[in-house]
């Protein structure tokens, strides 16, 4: 477990906990706690995949229930643009978000982190899960100093959870390290 407790000189920065274990998610509940950060291992094929297939450009958005984004992810032209490990992955992951969240209604976005769009601050009650699939990351301003901001990121793959109930607002946003990458932000609520 890694925590991030920023020191008030560097302002109001989010307070994060970071874990390779999925049991680091029950600190989501943990009062104080602005993003937690789990940092799986995935299988290596993901990697190979990624660097050879085709991805689209631009960002598809899906929204409803959590059965009705399950079923436009099973639709044939979207398993075209998208290999099946990372579909599959879409999924599963919007069922604990919605688990997590104790929520049926999800927002979906996935597509080129180039082309994302800005990072709003979350209404109270939701829930927000970020991931970047291959060659990117998840960025966010983890305090300042001398008047610029700090950088923190987190590696591909891994999921970061932002509550909504967090006491710090956080500034995040998708780096495409290589072309070779897809962005995922899932918001419950």
């Amino acid at each position: 477990m890694i925590e991030s407790w920023p020191a008030p000189a560097m302002g109001k920065a989010p307070r994060v906990r970071a874990s390779s274990m999925p049991g680091s998610l029950v600190d989501l509940a943990a009062s104080g706690v602005d993003m937690v950060v789990w940092a799986r291992d995935v299988p290596p094929v993901w990697h190979e995949t990624l660097e050879t297939c085709a991805l689209p450009d631009g960002c598809i958005t899906l929204a409803g229930t959590l059965d009705e984004v399950t079923l436009a992810l099973r639709r044939p032209d979207l398993r075209r643009r998208y290999p099946a490990f990372l579909v599959e992955d879409v999924a599963q992951t919007a069922a604990l978000v919605a688990t997590l969240a104790v929520c049926t209604s999800l927002t979906v976005m996935l597509g080129d982190p180039a082309a994302w769009p800005g990072a709003d601050p979350l209404p109270a009650a939701r829930l927000r899960a970020l991931c970047c699939y291959g060659a990117g990351t998840v960025d966010w301003v983890s305090g300042r100093v001398g008047g610029c901001d700090l950088v923190s990121s987190i590696s591909p793959y891994a999921l970061a959870f932002v509550p909504a109930w967090g006491e710090a607002h956080v500034a995040w946003r998708f780096a495409r390290l290589r072309e070779r990458a897809v962005g995922l932000e899932i918001v419950a609520g």
